[in-house]
């Protein structure tokens, strides 16, 4: 059922949902086998939602790269950054890939500009991870559009490629909004699924107006009542200490209602502000159809147990999302 909810009721419901959740899914204090580096008990394929964007289609929980390449929101915490270069060696981010792979996620999403070398390690000894690319168009000041990032990712074996959220942010500032949808239109004459990503809402917005020929969007979505969330007055991107990227969560809820096109859901745990039996229902109970997720090789099994019995209750009866799905329907 498709209904129009307060801020407090969503909230409040999505919260009571993910308290209704088995414990056996909250956080323990016990680190399980997958945390000590062993492969899973069962090496068979876990089954996760599927959905369809453009011809291609995609484990409904996706992997982040931020935690794989160390790119750290970690407000005043200098040493994190350094601490997860430590812990994801090589190896380890091979084995981060394989275990995801085993436990139903079909796509990981990474900077282009990355060192991505373990997903091509990944692939020549058989894995079947997909990659999604994120890129960034270099000079937007120049007459002639830098389309070199997107070249890049589609000779490295992209299989769909969406502007950053900073790329698309600093084009609309700038009214050179033309220029994205030109990359747009680039992409897709590569023969590849094309999406534009954003923290600003206004980006959406923009490019809903004029109608572009997107795949998909991927946009910033998390609740706000976490102890270091937006404050009145803080920008609507990023806050200034870089803690949160969605000062209102409605708005987005309110926009995405009358958008038909598929939603990759990102920085729904606000950087680990939030606890994914928290950010989990609240992205898709509010609407995303996709969810991407940071995740660390000891995350992983809780990270899809989770989702799978958000999409499940997500897609039964008395389900409390509030926007059709796309990309298909979930199976429940």
């Amino acid at each position: 059922m498709i209904r129009n909810l307060s801020r407090r009721q969503f909230v409040k419901s999505s919260l009571l949902a993910s308290a209704a959740l088995p414990l056996s899914l909250r956080a323990k204090a016990e680190p399980t086998a997958a945390a000590a580096g062993a492969a899973p008990a069962n090496s068979e394929r876990v089954e996760l939602p599927k959905g369809r964007i453009g011809n291609l289609e995609f484990s409904r929980l996706m992997m982040g790269g931020n935690l794989i390449a160390g790119w750290a929101h970690s407000r005043d915490l200098q040493y994190v950054s350094t601490l997860m270069r430590r812990y994801n060696t090589p190896q380890k981010i091979r084995e981060t890939l394989e275990l995801g792979e085993q436990h139903g996620i079909t796509a990981i999403n990474t900077w282009v500009m990355d060192d991505n070398s373990q997903i091509f390690e990944h692939w020549k000894n058989g894995g079947k991870m997909q990659w999604v690319s994120q890129v960034r168009l270099p000079d937007i000041s120049a007459s002639a559009t830098d389309y070199s990032q997107i070249d890049k990712a589609i000779e490295q074996g992209a299989v769909a490629v969406h502007l950053t959220g900073d790329t698309a942010e600093r084009i609309l500032d700038d009214a050179k909004f033309d220029k994205l949808a030109s990359a747009v239109q680039y992409i897709r004459s590569r023969k590849r699924v094309a999406g534009v990503a954003a923290h600003d809402l206004r980006v959406i917005v923009e490019c809903e107006k004029r109608k572009f020929d997107v795949d998909f969007y991927q946009k910033t979505f998390h609740p706000s009542d976490y102890f270091t969330g937006p404050k009145p007055g803080d920008p609507d991107r990023v806050a200034k200490n870089d803690n949160s990227w969605c000062s209102d969560p409605q708005a987005v809820i309110d926009v995405f209602s009358r958008i038909n096109k598929p939603w990759i859901a990102f920085k729904i745990l606000a950087a680990g502000a939030v606890p994914p039996r928290a950010g989990f229902p609240f992205a898709v109970n509010g609407g995303a159809d996709f969810i991407l997720v940071g995740m660390f090789d000891w995350q992983v099994d809780d990270n899809v147990k989770l989702a799978q019995r958000v999409f499940r209750v997500a897609s039964g009866a008395g389900s409390k999302r509030t926007r059709p799905w796309h990309g298909g329907a979930v199976a429940t």
